[in-house]
C-alpha cells in the first residue's frame, strides 16, 4: 500500500472510532433522557425504577450492538473499496515510475498509457509524448556525431587528394623556376622550362576549377541555364576538340541528330570527364553513340570490377589497383551529379579487363 494512502486510511478509521464513540456517549444520554422522561418517577417503587433502568440498559446494549455491527460492515466494504482503489493507483504509480526509470537508461520505452483516471491519462500520455522526443533528439544527436565523424574523415581525406594531386605540378614548377633563377639557361631550354611550368600552372588551375564545381554541384548553388541543343553536334564539337589534345587517339560518334534540353556547360564537363576516363583507361579506340534514349562512351579497356561499379562516382574515391583515380577522384563525382541536374540517370556497363560504357539515359 501507498505510504500516503496508508496514513490516510489510519487516520479515518481513528476520527472514525473517535465519531463513533462520540455518538455512542451522546446517544445514550440522550435515550435515556427520552426513555425516562415519559415516565412518571415518583409513582414508581425503588424495585420498579431498577427494573426499568435495568431495561433500558439492556435496549441501550443491543442497539449499540446493532450499529456496532452495521458500522463494522460498513467499514469493511469501505476498507475493500479502498484498499483496490489503493491497489490500482499503486500499480499505475510504479508503472509511471518504471516508465521513467527507463528513460534515464539505454532501454527507453516508447508508450505508456493509462486508463484509472483522467489526470493518470493525462500525465501518462505526455510522458509518452516526452519519451518521444528524447528518442528524436537521441537520433538527432547519434546523427550528428555520425556526420562529425564522416565529416573529419573526408576532411583527411580531401586534404590527402589535394596533397597528393597538388604536390607534383608544384614541385615542377618550384624545380624549374629555381633551375631559370639559379642559372644561365640557353634561350631555347628557357622556354621549354617555362611552356613546362605554365602546362603545370593550368593544371593546378583545372584542379580547383574541378574543386570549385565539385563543391557548388554537392551544395546545389550551381546555376543551370536549359537550352535546346542537337546532341549529335554537341557531341561532335567536344569530340573535334579532344582529338586535338589526343591526336593519336581514335574516338568515333555514332548516331542521330536528336534534339534535347541541357546545360551546355555543365553536360560539356560530364561529357568531356567521361571520354577522357575512356581514353585514360584504354588503348583501343572509344565509340561516342547518340540516341533517342541515350548518349553513351564505349571503350574496350580495362574494365571496372562488380564490387567497384557502384562507389566510383562517390566523392573522392579511386581504385588503386586499376589506377582509376580521375582527377582527385572527383571526375565521376561530377558527372553524377550533373546528371542528376538533368534528372537523367547514369548507368555504367562494364565488365572487369574488357571494357566499359558509360551512359547518360534521359528520361
Amino acid at each position: 500500500m501507498l505510504k500516503l494512502s496508508n496514513i490516510y486510511l489510519k487516520v479515518l478509521i481513528i476520527a472514525f472510532l473517535t465519531l463513533l464513540i462520540l455518538l455512542g456517549i451522546e446517544s445514550y444520554f440522550y435515550m435515556k433522557y427520552l426513555y425516562f422522561s415519559n415516565i412518571d418517577m415518583s409513582s414508581l417503587t425503588n424495585q420498579e425504577l431498577n427494573q426499568k433502568i435495568k431495561y433500558f440498559q439492556i435496549q441501550f446494549t443491543e442497539f449499540i450492538i446493532i450499529n456496532i455491527l452495521i458500522l463494522a460492515v460498513f467499514i469493511v466494504i469501505l476498507f475493500y473499496f479502498v484498499r483496490k482503489i489503493n491497489n490500482n493507483l499503486e500499480n499505475e504509480v510504479n508503472k509511471i515510475l518504471l516508465f521513467l526509470t527507463k528513460l534515464t537508461k539505454k532501454k527507453k520505452e516508447k508508450k505508456i498509457e493509462s486508463n484509472f483516471s483522467k489526470e493518470f491519462s493525462k500525465i501518462t500520455s505526455l510522458l509518452s509524448k516526452v519519451s518521444t522526443i528524447l528518442a528524436r533528439h537521441e537520433r538527432e544527436y547519434k546523427s550528428t556525431i555520425a556526420k562529425l565523424e564522416l565529416s573529419n574523415i573526408q576532411k583527411e581525406e580531401i586534404i590527402s587528394a589535394i596533397s597528393h594531386e597538388f604536390k607534383n605540378p608544384i614541385a615542377v614548377i618550384n624545380g624549374y623556376s629555381e633551375t631559370l633563377l639559379k642559372n644561365d639557361v640557353p634561350l631555347a631550354i628557357r622556354k621549354k622550362f617555362l611552356e613546362k611550368i605554365k602546362r603545370n600552372g593550368d593544371k593546378l588551375t583545372t584542379l580547383i576549377d574541378t574543386l570549385r564545381l565539385s563543391i557548388k554541384l554537392e551544395e546545389n548553388s550551381q546555376k543551370i541555364d536549359f537550352v535546346n541543343v542537337d546532341l549529335y553536334e554537341f557531341s561532335k564539337e567536344i569530340i573535334e576538340d579532344i582529338k586535338d589534345i589526343y591526336p593519336n587517339r581514335e574516338i568515333i560518334l555514332e548516331g542521330t541528330n536528336h534534339k534535347i534540353l541541357i546545360d551546355k556547360m555543365l553536360f560539356e564537363v560530364a561529357l568531356i570527364n567521361l571520354i577522357e576516363n575512356a581514353i585514360k583507361y584504354s588503348k583501343d579506340k572509344i565509340i561516342v553513340k547518340v540516341t533517342k534514349n541515350y548518349i553513351s562512351v564505349i571503350d574496350k579497356g580495362i574494365g571496372i570490377k562488380k564490387t567497384d561499379i557502384n562507389k566510383i562516382t562517390d566523392k573522392f574515391y579511386r581504385v588503386s589497383n586499376n589506377s582509376w583515380n580521375n582527377s582527385l577522384g572527383l571526375g565521376l563525382s561530377i558527372v553524377n551529379n550533373i546528371i542528376k541536374l538533368h534528372n537523367f540517370k547514369l548507368e555504367i556497363i562494364s565488365e572487369y579487363s574488357k571494357g566499359s560504357e558509360f551512359r547518360i539515359v534521359f528520361n
